[in-house]
């Protein structure tokens, strides 16, 4: 189990400026990706977590947080702002490089009733494997964000979250000292439907619709309520349902928009790209902790999301706690690694035969301490 453990693990140190920093992910669907680059205003941390395929957390992290940094090398100094403006005009660009195709048509005559004309959609975008199609896929996908940037001074963390579920769930922290005990400050909002401010800003958005969220998922399918892509419920019912469909696969089948327009759920977007933005100052001995979901689920379902924080940001400095129901191993050089080591199995060698057994979701982790 160890060599099969070290067949699916990545993981690598780097010694900035300034900071030190841990990566690591424990590879299960492979559809998480992490960006780390250090540029002359600062540094740059991401995790994307697409979902059911990385065609769009691979694009997104090769592009958007390059994005963010040479707007902040433009020189503007509104961080929080220069964030949102790219995170929205990235996602929105998903969709014109379908609507861009199809400027002369329009998606709600008649004529789109039949599906040979939606079949001919691929004589413009072409098949699975070509430049265009592939292209244009990225709309109906899916990925949450979590994107930070330090400022050179190292003073000050400016974090963008978009995103959030059950399988995709971003969570960054910071572990700040207090009465000699690190203890967690969560830098970061969940977007699904476990949060009820999400729920009800969704429910005042589409007031007198019955039935947007279904056994938890909104509009039945997504547990997430703030995403890049997932443009089936965020575009216009008519672009969605009669053009969007055809370039399956994606996490929506096509059969869902005929059940929404029986519904009612016809008042695209449903679906939020709008990031929720944090500042915070940075102090002596701070750790911060950028985590995708896989993390957290993996831990004892029974602990709240605040306990599953405060075992992880104390075994990220070394500590033990007897709710994992395991003994810790040492930190090693690489403390992302090792806070997924002891998140999962720690030193029982018959819970990591049990964990690497499981159809895992990918556990991604980066950790900045700083010199």
């Amino acid at each position: 189990m160890a060599a099969l453990y070290e067949l699916k693990a990545t993981k690598v140190v780097q010694q900035l400026e300034g900071m030190v920093i841990h990566e690591a992910t424990l590879q299960g669907k492979m559809e998480d990706r992490t960006t780390v680059f250090q540029f002359e205003h600062g540094t740059m941390i991401a995790i994307f977590d697409g979902h059911l395929t990385d065609e769009l957390s691979e694009y997104a992290s090769q592009e958007l947080p390059l994005a963010i940094a040479n707007r902040i090398a433009a020189g503007s100094t509104d961080i929080a702002d220069i964030m949102k403006t790219a995170i929205e005009n990235f996602d929105q660009s998903l969709l014109r490089n379908f609507t861009s195709l199809f400027e002369r048509e329009d998606f709600s005559g008649a004529n789109w009733d039949d599906d040979r004309k939606g079949q001919g959609i691929y004589s413009v975008v072409g098949y699975k494997g070509e430049e265009t199609f592939e292209t244009v896929r990225r709309a109906v996908v899916g990925s949450t964000a979590l994107i930070a940037f330090i400022n050179k001074d190292r003073t000050k963390v400016w974090v963008a979250s978009l995103g959030d579920s059950d399988a995709g769930k971003n969570t960054s922290l910071c572990g700040r000292w207090k009465d000699e005990k690190r203890v967690p400050i969560m830098m970061s909002t969940r977007h699904n439907t476990t949060n009820t401010d999400e729920v009800q800003r969704i429910l005042r958005e589409h007031p007198n619709e019955e039935g947007i969220f279904t056994d938890g998922r909104l509009l039945g399918w997504l547990s997430v309520t703030r995403s890049l892509g997932d443009f089936q419920i965020k575009a216009p019912f008519s672009i969605a349902s009669r053009g969007l469909r055809w370039l399956y696969r994606s996490p929506v089948p096509s059969s869902a928009w005929l059940m929404w327009k029986e519904q009612g759920h016809v008042n695209m977007p449903y679906m939020s790209s709008t990031p929720d933005i944090q500042c915070h100052e940075l102090a002596e001995g701070d750790m911060l902790v950028f985590a995708s979901d896989g993390l957290r689920d993996s831990m004892e379902q029974k602990l709240t999301l605040d306990e599953r924080w405060d075992i992880l940001i104390s075994i990220a400095n070394g500590g033990s706690d007897l709710r994992l129901q395991q003994e810790c191993i040492p930190c090693g050089e690489n403390l992302a690694e090792s806070l997924i080591k002891n998140a999962l199995f720690g030193a029982d060698d018959e819970k990591m035969k049990e964990q690497m057994g499981r159809d895992l979701d990918d556990i991604s982790v980066v950790i900045v301490t700083f010199k």
